[in-house]
């Protein structure tokens, strides 16, 4: 067995807190739907500006910039 260390009790003791415990309710599902809606949009987004059919001014869309 390994030896044991003030350090190792104290992240042993904040790591497994929480283990198998289930807060009843939705928790964090909305703040997750609402990020996960705002990263579905930023990739439609730049999908739209790839296949230029969202146009910028003074932006183009082509390999020779690279």
């Amino acid at each position: 067995m390994g030896q044991k260390t003030a350090l190792g009790t104290l992240l042993k003791s904040i790591g497994n807190s929480g283990q198998g415990k289930v807060v009843p309710g939705w928790g964090a599902v909305p703040v997750m739907a609402f990020i996960g809606a705002l990263l579905l949009v930023f990739l439609v987004i730049m999908l739209q500006i790839y296949n230029q059919s969202l146009l910028l001014q003074g932006f183009s869309v082509d390999w020779n910039g690279v």
